[in-house]
């Protein structure tokens, strides 16, 4: 291949690479004026919804505040009704809890009484143990004590 061929390959190229971008430029701008007339044409009906309900508005903030007001007294209705059942749940709990509370209090006196008289039966077993233990021991001390007393005596 010759220069001349090479440089006449090379304008071809350019020409062709010009001319898909010129065309491109083109599309684009078919493209864009078709995107401006549907932009107009919402522009143009987004106008007009806006014109009516502008008109409306006085009907339309009317039926928002009926509706307000509507659910306003829902509101309180169902929170007047769950905090009455609330209530009388409360207060069922807590009629439960004390009689269960006074049950407990009641099984565990009698459960301590019968602890303190098993205990105090035992301590006073244990007593009369240690007395006649004692009793035993004072009886061997005062004998030795005789022995001991005669021992000396004689």
């Amino acid at each position: 291949m010759t220069e001349a061929s090479k440089i006449e390959k090379a304008n071809a190229l350019a020409k062709d690479v010009f001319l898909a971008n010129l065309g491109l430029a083109g599309k684009i701008f078919e493209q864009s004026q078709d995107l401006l007339k549907q932009t107009e044409a919402k522009l143009k009906e987004t106008e007009s919804k806006c014109k009516d309900a502008y008109s409306k508005r006085n009907e339309f903030f009317d039926s928002l505040v009926t509706r307000g007001e509507k659910v306003q007294s829902d509101t309180i209705a169902k929170f007047e009704e769950g905090k009455t059942e609330l209530s009388s749940k409360i207060e069922s709990n807590k009629s439960q809890a004390v009689a269960k509370f006074k049950d407990t209090k009641a099984q565990a006196i009698a459960k301590f009484e019968e602890l303190k008289s098993e205990s105090n039966a035992a301590v006073e077993g244990q007593m009369k143990t240690l007395r006649e233990s004692f009793d035993k021991v004072k009886g061997k001390v005062s004998r030795n004590s005789d022995e001991v007393v005669d021992t000396v005596a004689s």
